[in-house]
């Protein structure tokens, strides 16, 4: 009887990254491959995600009892206590072999405590990262001292891994598995993106993302105001928008990047896309502005410039194509100016590409999965460092 596999995916954000290694697994089937989304994938707000991953071809194997309700911090406390135990339900009926989950959202950090407390291994992706302006940070370090195995996307993040007291011999850096999407996937042309989605604009593309930065005492309605006010300077850009995540306040961001897109002609918004879609964007865009990780990740690899706003990205490991700036409407109108007449020189050097990383990830998995068989102890100890 085949071991059973399980993902988790807790947003879109996780789940396009996810998709190429979830299919490389099913193609490889030396394990029954299960997937089980959170109820983000099934809110309105965020654009009913879940079909997306059906599109895909993938089953959600369990969906959640549990509802999301909304970003106020105590919705998102009492959604992840009922989620915990509607985690621990889907893990109890599943059984399954090895989990495997990616990065550091709170769905994620829960799902992987309710692993942990049924002594189920975890695999997990994109430890050993910073982001100081976001509770993602403190969450992505917990997530790792809770897992078992480590796919890490740099060097530097492998070491960090090794540093929070992980058996180097389970931290294996893989590159981002991003990559894989982009190269790997014929994406769409400018002329095809504009005819689907009824854009008519002979002005540069700017591909906005911007998520309420988490960690630091910020207003955040100075803090999107901020932004906005500051995009509304710079009317040499049409601005494509997509939705920021489902952080504390995020549905207030919505609200005011609503409200912009309505009464600025140059600009549109896009609750989801697919993966595909928004790396076509990104390709032919001029510009990807905000503060989203895929301007670190994905802009770099498809050569465009990236405007890192803010903080939030702050610990990450930059190629010199990310620009950053401070969320002060000055400085964020000069170097979007400045973008705009390619005054900045910027080579794509891309910092976690791989070949075939969802290759090497599923070849290492089926040897975790092989010495499960015969029977290896997975007990975990603390990795001391020889100092």
């Amino acid at each position: 009887m085949k071991k059973k596999i399980l993902f988790f995916t807790g947003s879109r954000a996780d789940y396009g990254i996810l998709k190429p290694l979830i299919s490389k697994l099913k193609n490889n089937n030396f394990a029954d491959i299960k997937l089980a989304a959170s109820a983000q994938h099934f809110s309105k707000t965020f654009g009913y995600t879940y079909k997306q991953i059906k599109k895909d071809g993938f089953n959600i194997d369990f969906k959640p009892k549990a509802k999301f309700q909304g970003t106020d911090l105590s919705k998102i406390i009492f959604y992840l206590s009922d989620s915990l135990k509607d985690y621990f339900r889907i893990l109890k009926k599943t059984k399954p072999s090895l989990i495997v989950v990616l990065g550091d959202r709170y769905e994620v950090f829960c799902f992987t405590i309710a692993s942990y407390l049924s002594s189920i291994p975890v695999a997990h992706l994109h430890g050993g990262e910073l982001t100081y302006g976001s509770f993602d940070d403190g969450l992505r370090h917990a997530i790792t001292k809770l897992s078992d195995y480590h796919f890490v996307s740099h060097n530097i993040y492998k070491k960090r891994v090794i540093q929070l007291g992980e058996n180097p011999k389970k931290v294996f850096n893989v590159g981002a598995l991003a990559m894989d999407n982009i190269y790997n996937t014929k994406l769409y042309d400018k002329n095809f993106l504009f005819k689907k989605f009824n854009i008519i604009t002979k002005k540069k593309i700017a591909i906005v993302t911007f998520h309420p930065v988490t960690k630091n005492n910020t207003n955040y309605e100075d803090h999107i105001k901020i932004f906005l006010k500051a995009l509304k300077k710079v009317n040499e850009f049409y601005y494509i928008f997509t939705y920021n995540n489902s952080d504390t306040h995020g549905k207030k961001f919505l609200k005011h990047i609503n409200n912009f897109v309505k009464k600025n002609h140059n600009s549109i918004i896009f609750k989801t896309m697919g993966s595909k879609v928004y790396l076509s964007f990104i390709k032919i865009a001029h510009v990807v502005v905000g503060n989203s990780s895929s301007g670190i990740y994905e802009a770099p690899a498809l050569k465009t410039i990236t405007l890192n706003i803010g903080n939030r990205q702050e610990g990450r490991i930059f190629g010199n194509s990310i620009i950053n700036a401070k969320n002060e409407i000055n400085e964020i109108v000069k170097k979007l100016k400045n973008i705009y007449k390619n005054k900045y020189k910027v080579n794509y050097k891309n910092l976690y590409y791989k070949k075939n990383i969802s290759e090497l990830i599923s070849l290492k998995i089926k040897e975790i999965i092989q010495k499960q068989n015969k029977k290896i102890t997975n007990e975990k100890r603390f990795y001391d460092i020889k100092f």
